[in-house]
């Protein structure tokens, strides 16, 4: 290769030229734009990673707007159990109908206090009645199909004389007394619907 020759001078000079522009398209505009694409590919990188948490919450959703539409209709359902206000009328209806149907006699009936207890109140009464011991049990078997929540409890039965007060009454006579809890829900306590 000879050096003074004007071809390799100019072939040499060419690839300095080139070599130098490579060098400074590299340095000036190619380093400073892989540092931009480097920074945008991690930014890629997060908006991707994002976005999958975002469908992964959107199936969440999904799923939690089932699961709440299923516990609102079963909380619905118990609701029906719990009436939204003390409905006086309607247990007094219950309660004289499930005597008749049971042959029994309601001798008393007093209200007594409204207890507070956690998202409902419970309101007693203290009932009286007589009848036959099978007839008890019917009665109690109708407070039990009340269409609202009620419970028998402090049951106390005695003998009653076969004539008391010129009456003629069965030997099998019963009286008993006991205290029967009817239960409603709070209306700050109730549960509304919530729109997605």
């Amino acid at each position: 290769m000879d050096l003074k020759d004007s071809k390799v001078q100019k072939s040499m000079l060419g690839i300095l030229v080139m070599f130098l522009m490579l060098y400074f398209w590299y340095a000036r505009i190619y380093s400073g734009y892989a540092e931009k694409i480097h920074q945008k590919e991690i930014k890629y990188e997060r908006i991707l990673t994002e976005l999958k948490d975002v469908e992964m919450k959107a199936k969440s959703i999904d799923n939690l707007k089932r699961e709440y539409e299923e516990l609102l209709n079963r909380y619905k359902t118990v609701e029906l159990l719990l009436p939204e206000e003390k409905q006086i009328p309607l247990f007094l209806n219950q309660m004289h109908s499930a005597a008749q149907v049971a042959q029994t006699k309601i001798t008393e009936i007093v209200p007594k206090e409204t207890k507070p207890i956690s998202f409902y109140n419970a309101s007693e009464f203290g009932v009286q009645l007589t009848g036959a011991y099978h007839q008890l049990g019917t009665f109690f078997s109708n407070v039990a199909n009340f269409p609202f929540l009620s419970n028998i409890s402090e049951v106390s039965i005695t003998a009653v004389p076969g004539e008391a007060k010129g009456e003629k009454r069965d030997k099998n006579t019963i009286s008993a007394s006991f205290k029967l809890t009817t239960f409603y829900i709070r209306e700050e306590e109730k549960i509304k619907k919530l729109e997605f």
